[in-house]
């Protein structure tokens, strides 16, 4: 688009919102056609130009603007992570047109986003009520069932996801955790990807400050416990958005940070400790890396990660002779290898930990029981590791 057929859609636009101020309805809905004409889809124009078909009485020729405007600009604001406003557009959608399953569906999103369970289950059910084989709904039903405490409903509502074809994988691995049904290795990556890329913006605040994080300080402890500082090279494995670098930046020449979410990196980024950050999988780089490093620290990383055996291949590989593995787990009983959570988080064994740790040739330098974080007030219990290759 040329910056002439800008101006000229904004000169357009500009006269049809004098003529709407003025009271002249016909005169703004010509302005503001051919601004549309210029630039399609402008959510402001198509806004203004229903309320000028609106002035004249033109009900149903405005319904479809209006629908198109609030549609295009919640979803905009969703994806710019402004939930309080997209809420807004979409509750503004479904007031003008409340048969639209689509506007009750995105409407739920933003609810949840927010963490208005309630009413994100009751904009799904207004959704489902209007088309019964909407299989996302289906599936973030469920979501909102089990942030609830309904886990049967939840489960039931995943059901019908699947039986829908809705997202096989994910729906699979929701009612694995729910279920007690054998649980996948991992989950979808595209899933934890999507998750933390819209969990950047406020994770620092809702893990510190909610849930009183605190396996980073622990971790760190424990390390300088065991070596002290002056690790040449330091490889924060799912970094996030970088809460333990300011603590390893002491204890490391060189510090690296992996995670799989772009949005954590630039947050990692921003806090200016780390000499390298990689977006990658992270078994994946384990195994592909050309880097070696004295300390590798996975801070509440495992808990979406079942089988931990191709990372510590990965672990063995990477490490230096001397080096520490420090990480922390969720317990799971004492001869479970892995187990899904219905939180959706995994757990781990001790039991197949000390033989994972023995077959890669990792002994264990310290290992205590603590806290990991609070999960709805309650301490969510956990343990932390730091193995030694030999």
């Amino acid at each position: 688009m040329s910056d002439a057929v800008f101006v000229a859609a904004r000169d357009r636009f500009s006269e049809g919102l004098s003529h709407l101020q003025a009271g002249r309805a016909p005169e703004a809905e010509a302005a503001l056609r051919d601004s549309l004409a210029l630039l399609p889809g402008r959510p402001s124009t198509l806004l203004n130009l229903a309320v000028a078909l609106l002035r004249q009485a033109r009900p149903a020729e405005a319904l479809p603007l209006l629908e198109q405007a609030l549609g295009h600009r919640g979803v905009a604001l969703q994806a710019l992570q402004r939930p309080g406003e997209a809420r807004d557009a979409f509750e503004r959608l479904v007031q003008a047109a409340p048969q639209r399953p689509e506007a009750w569906f995105h409407l739920g999103q933003v609810c949840h986003q927010q963490g208005d369970g309630a009413g994100a289950l009751a904009a799904y059910e207004r959704c489902l009520a209007l088309r019964d084989d909407h299989g996302p709904a289906w599936s973030q039903r469920g979501q909102a069932l089990k942030d609830l405490g309904r886990i049967d409903e939840a489960a039931a509502s995943f059901e019908r996801a699947l039986a829908l074809g809705d997202a096989p994988e994910l729906n699979a691995y929701y009612l694995a955790g729910l279920r007690g049904a054998a649980a996948p290795a991992r989950p979808p990556r595209w899933y934890v990807q999507q998750l933390f890329d819209d969990y950047a913006p406020a994770f620092d605040r809702h893990l510190v400050d909610s849930l009183g994080y605190c396996a980073p300080e622990v971790l760190q402890r424990l390390v300088t416990g065991v070596a002290g500082a002056g690790f040449a090279s330091v490889l924060d494995l799912g970094c996030g958005t970088g809460l333990c670098g300011p603590l390893l930046r002491p204890l490391a020449s060189r510090l690296v940070g992996l995670d799989l979410s772009a949005a954590m990196l630039e947050a990692a980024r921003g806090r200016g400790v780390y000499d390298a950050l990689h977006q990658a999988d992270l078994v994946e780089h384990l195994m592909a890396t050309d880097e070696r490093h004295d300390l590798v620290v996975a801070a509440d990383v495992f808990i979406y990660v079942g089988d931990l055996a191709p990372v510590f291949d990965g672990i063995a590989r990477v490490l230096r002779p001397g080096g520490l593995f420090a990480f922390s787990v969720e317990p799971a009983a004492p001869e479970a290898a892995f187990v899904l959570q219905p939180s959706l988080r995994y757990a781990h064994g001790e039991q197949p930990l000390h033989a994972l740790a023995a077959r890669h040739g990792l002994a264990v330098a310290a290992h205590e029981r603590g806290t990991l974080r609070a999960d709805e007030v309650h301490p969510v219990q956990g343990g932390y590791w730091v193995l030694r290759a030999a």
